[in-house]
Parts: structure tokens; C-alpha cells; sequence
């Protein structure tokens, strides 16, 4: 079976997710900042990740999404948050008279890992 893709659009309030949070191992996951043009924002895990590729990871400019991002054969089971800040903390005057400058969200790894690996 493929692996899906989910997309998490950091721009929008409450952070959405295309098609859910939800994730399994081997699975694609792909930050966006959606239609907010002329911001900036960085994405980081506080507490750990589930992915292959730890970051942080920076969108803004020509790089409006990242490239698609793997969930770890050996992500535990669980939800797995992260940080979005915007403009490097300084309100752009694009979202001026908004509060954007930090948002947060998670991805829930729904899976447990394959029995090999649990050994």
C-alpha cells in the first residue's frame, strides 16, 4: 500500500490538515503556508519528532511548502506537536492587527511500529 500524504497548512487559524493529523508509519507529511504570500515561518518539534528529518524547517519566499517529509518506520505510537513562528516573531504588515506571530499543532501517529521492530 502507498504511503499518503498529508498537507498541514501553518497560515490558516486553527492550523489545518489535509486529510486529517493523522498518520502512519512511512507516511508523507507536507508543511505549507497555504495563500499567506508574504509571510515567513519556522516549524519546530519541542519535544521530538516522528519524522525522518528533524528540522526546524523554514517556509517563506520561494519556499512556500517544504518537500514531502517521512514519518519514521520507528515513530511510537502517539502525538507528536509542534511550533510554528511567524516572521521570526515580528508581525509582517501583511497579518498586521492579527495574532500569528506563534501558533502550535500535532501530527498523531496512529500506528504501532511493525512487530520486527519492537524486538
Amino acid at each position: 500500500m502507498p504511503p499518503n500524504t498529508i498537507t498541514i497548512d501553518v497560515s490558516t487559524t486553527p492550523v489545518t490538515y489535509t486529510p486529517s493529523p493523522d498518520v502512519k508509519q512511512g507516511d508523507k507529511v507536507v508543511f505549507t503556508l497555504g495563500n499567506a504570500l508574504s509571510a515567513t515561518a519556522t516549524v519546530t518539534f519541542p519535544n521530538g519528532t516522528c519524522l525522518t528529518t528533524s528540522g526546524p524547517y523554514t517556509l517563506g519566499g520561494p519556499t512556500m511548502a517544504t518537500a514531502p517529509l517521512t514519518v519514521a518506520l520507528t515513530a511510537a505510537r502517539g502525538v507528536y506537536t509542534f511550533d510554528v513562528d511567524f516572521n521570526s516573531g515580528q508581525e509582517s504588515l501583511a497579518r498586521k492587527g492579527h495574532e500569528w506571530d506563534r501558533k502550535n499543532g500535532g501530527i498523531d501517529v496512529n500506528n504501532d511500529p511493525p512487530k520486527e521492530l519492537l524486538r
